[in-house]
């Protein structure tokens, strides 16, 4: 029985040593991303940080069972914490899985396949190692088409001044960085940045008039990767929600 304790203590030890790392890391990771880091190194720190949870929450599981619950000579409340470190780490993996099934394997999102909005002003913030701002074509509006069926041109009735307006609202209020806005043209462009690493995306908002019709079109665009895990197509949903709901009495 006191080798099996001991055995448990030596593995809640390792479980708070890896649960204190992962926080580190976690700390690092999302003030970094604010000071200046490179989000592809905040994005490996934040999955360094849940793998430390992981294991951790492993080794803490197995040291409490063999304890008795009591963590042998360590602490048991923070081997507890270990525990449910683990446990969260594993809950947000699996909700991020389930947000991004279903997401096709492109970066570029536009409502309008066949006349996408251009980026102008913004094309000048991208480095020669990014994605450039040119639409990316080929058979990525096949694979939005599949993906995202409900992404499409926004029609609204509304006068082309009133929605702009409204849209150059949204936009701000979604925290987006404006870059340029042109009343006269109807082009907002502006730059949007993840949560927690601060991937910066790009997007171009289009309002034009046509017959009775007031048609806003709206393209995101990230600046690295290939995929985006769904994250324009729902940036590109959330702002028509707004929108939508801007507008409507």
């Amino acid at each position: 029985m006191e080798a099996t304790i001991e055995k448990g203590s030596k593995a809640c030890m390792w479980a708070n040593r890896l649960a204190g790392g992962g926080l580190i890391l976690l700390v690092v990771g999302i003030l970094g991303a604010r000071v200046g880091l490179s989000p592809m190194i905040s994005m490996l720190l934040l999955t360094l940080a849940a793998l430390f949870f992981v294991i951790g929450g492993i080794a803490a599981l197995t040291g409490l069972i063999r304890s008795r619950g009591t963590a042998g000579g360590r602490s048991a409340p923070l081997t507890w914490l270990a525990l449910v470190l683990g446990v969260a780490a594993i809950l947000n993996f699996g909700a991020t899985m389930r947000g991004a099934s279903g997401s096709a394997p492109i970066h570029d999102i536009s409502t309008d396949l066949v006349n996408p909005p251009e980026f102008v002003a913004v094309a000048g913030l991208r480095t020669a190692n990014d994605n450039p701002a040119a639409y990316s074509g080929g058979d990525t509006p096949d694979l939005q088409r599949a993906a995202y069926p409900d992404i499409e041109t926004i029609v609204l009735l509304d006068p082309v001044s009133f929605v702009y307006e409204e849209a150059l609202a949204v936009a701000e209020d979604m925290g987006w960085e404006i870059v340029a806005e042109d009343a006269g043209t109807g082009i907002i462009e502006a730059t949007a940045s993840t949560p927690f690493v601060g991937f910066r995306d790009d997007v171009v908002i289009r309002i034009r008039a046509e017959s009775a019709e007031t048609l806003v079109d709206i393209r995101s665009k990230s600046r690295v990767g290939r995929g985006d895990m769904g994250v324009n197509a729902g940036r590109i949903r959330e702002f028509r929600d707004k929108l939508l709901a801007a507008v409507t009495p």
